[in-house]
């Protein structure tokens, strides 16, 4: 019996060796003849943006961990109010990072309130330096909402032991936390959390991002500008063994990016999303150099055997802002110690002021 023709499909080719009685006990309507599997495509339009982002953040990754500690952590502290300020700016509320670090360690207060006292610059004086118009005070719910991203979004990246797609409890008091307006249902909650887990195959980065648009796509999602979606997409991310020292970076891409998102849908929008993270990777890799900068530069100071400099420069690079009394109370020193420390640190260039007052002083890695 010889082998039948390709495009005979019905048949199956019976090896020489097999008898009648062999045959025999094989079950009825055996397989047809498999043609060979086709060749790669290697034309698909999501392989590019896929590659793009997986090395950007497999980078950022790498030269993450590998920085020294006090380096790493104010890499998460910075990239946390990034992401904030990112996403706020995609809802059309342009702050500053640095001014929501301010506010986000007390120095600020309501922006509604300091519009109507007239000193709204004050209170945003990095945003107001780079030239923003405050027709409209920022709304302070968004920005405590966006405050609430940062804070998770570098929990997420540093307790290892937070599982927050665990179950349906957990990530319902994890939406909560991100100050996501209104009750979901347990069904959508737990019918998300189905579709994810049977989705096993395929590239972490792909997997996220129909993660996100499926949540954004469930029927009762009404807010589109809410950042719980990509957010979602994060935890399920770190949950498939990425993201150590770092959470999926999305909104620190340039505004147009996230604007260009908004209307694809389909390939278009999942190239789209991989291009916000490819880009998002590579704007916190700035960061990440302007950190490390600091350091060597700091490592060139003049210092004593009991120098607190040292420990000054981590304070500095650990914190996305410092005061005197934040400096005093890491270093176990007087306030007027800490601000002696600090002027050193001013007058190399390694840091400078952020708060633009005289009283209550701020600072940031220059």
């Amino acid at each position: 019996m010889g082998r039948p023709r390709e495009d005979d499909e019905d048949q199956w080719w019976r090896p020489p060796w097999e008898t009648d009685d062999d045959a025999a006990l094989k079950p009825p309507g055996p397989p047809p003849l498999r043609k060979p599997a086709a060749e790669p495509d290697h034309t698909h339009p999501l392989l590019a943006p896929l590659a793009r982002a997986q090395d950007a953040v497999a980078r950022l990754e790498a030269r993450g961990g590998a920085a020294a500690p006090a380096v790493a952590e104010g890499l998460r502290a910075r990239m946390a109010y990034r992401e904030a300020a990112g996403w706020l700016s995609h809802a059309h509320i342009w702050i500053h990072p640095q001014d929501l670090a301010l506010r986000d360690a007390g120095l600020t207060g309501s922006y509604g309130v300091a519009a109507q006292a007239g000193r709204l610059e004050g209170e945003l004086p990095a945003t107001a330096a780079h030239g923003s118009d405050f027709d409209v005070p920022p709304s302070d719910l968004a920005v405590d909402q966006a405050l609430r991203l940062a804070r998770l979004w570098r929990r997420l990246a540093e307790f290892r032991t937070w599982t927050p797609l665990a179950d349906a409890a957990a990530m319902r008091e994890m939406l909560q936390s991100l100050g996501c307006r209104g009750a979901v249902a347990d069904a959508e909650i737990g019918d998300w959390l189905a579709l994810v887990h049977v989705r096993e195959q395929g590239p972490a980065l792909i997997r996220a991002g129909h993660a996100a648009r499926d949540w954004m796509n469930r029927p009762h999602a009404t807010e589109p500008l809410m950042p719980d979606g990509i957010f979602l997409a994060a935890c399920l991310w770190r949950e498939k063994g990425f993201g150590r020292g770092i959470s999926l970076p999305f909104w620190s891409a340039p505004e147009q990016r996230h604007h260009r998102l908004a209307p694809r849908v389909g390939i278009e929008w999942m190239a789209g999303f991989l291009d916000c993270v490819a880009e998002a990777a590579r704007t916190s890799a700035g960061e990440l150099d302007r950190l490390q900068r600091a350091e060597a530069k700091g490592r060139l100071l003049a210092r004593t055997a009991r120098s607190r400099l040292p420990g000054a420069l981590g304070a500095i690079l650990r914190a996305a802002i410092v005061t005197a009394g934040s400096l005093a109370k890491d270093l176990d020193v007087t306030p007027q110690a800490a601000l002696g420390l600090l002027r050193q640190l001013l007058e190399a260039g390694i840091i400078r002021e952020a708060s633009g007052r005289a009283s209550w002083r701020a600072f940031v890695v220059a």
